[in-house]
């Protein structure tokens, strides 16, 4: 009689599993911050990290991939959150082939494995400093997610149902349209 409440018990568990991987979810203990790892980067150097923001851009080369990432901070699960804050720029090597059009420019991503050097390179004409980390394990924050978070339901406020001239700026017309 246990055994099949038991059964039970575990498939309800498994079926509420995140598809976030652990090292995305929780931050390693004392891992150092993009700002701290940019202002002292020998110091950082080989430690566990976990940073994130939206890809800048994507190269693939011959057996890894390079991300180009904006830094941004982190919210709760390691989500990057919409801001105007940035400690900056970093550079994350993907052990595999991740396909650009998937991972593609404002996109948001969220990487953790190993701090391996910084890299100089430019912004337009300034000259950069990026850290350089290995990643051991990536997400790509779906999609759909994005796009709820920038447009809002504009009709969730109107406490009587409608809004009969909305502007909606994804429409080249206003509410309501007859044609």
């Amino acid at each position: 009689m246990q055994l099949p409440l038991i059964l039970m018990l575990a498939l309800l568990l498994g079926a509420c599993a995140s598809p976030v991987p652990q090292a995305i979810r929780v931050a390693p203990p004392d891992a150092p911050s993009l700002a701290a790892a940019r202002a002292v980067p020998g110091e950082h150097l080989g430690q566990r990290v976990r940073w994130g923001g939206t890809i800048i851009e994507t190269d693939n080369l011959e057996s890894a991939t390079r991300l180009t990432v904006l830094g941004r901070p982190l919210g709760s699960g390691g989500r990057p959150r919409w801001s105007d804050e940035s400690a900056g720029r970093f550079i994350a090597i993907v052990p595999e082939f991740l396909d650009p059009k998937l991972y593609a420019p404002d996109r948001r991503l969220t990487v953790a494995g190993t701090m391996l050097r910084t890299e100089a390179g430019k912004v337009g004409e300034h000259p950069y400093t990026y850290p350089v980390v290995e990643a051991d394990a990536w997400y790509l924050w779906p999609l759909e997610e994005d796009w709820r978070r920038r447009h809002p339901d504009p009709w969730w406020h109107d406490p009587w149902g409608c809004r009969p001239w909305y502007y909606d700026p994804r429409y080249p017309y206003s509410y309501p349209y007859w044609p």
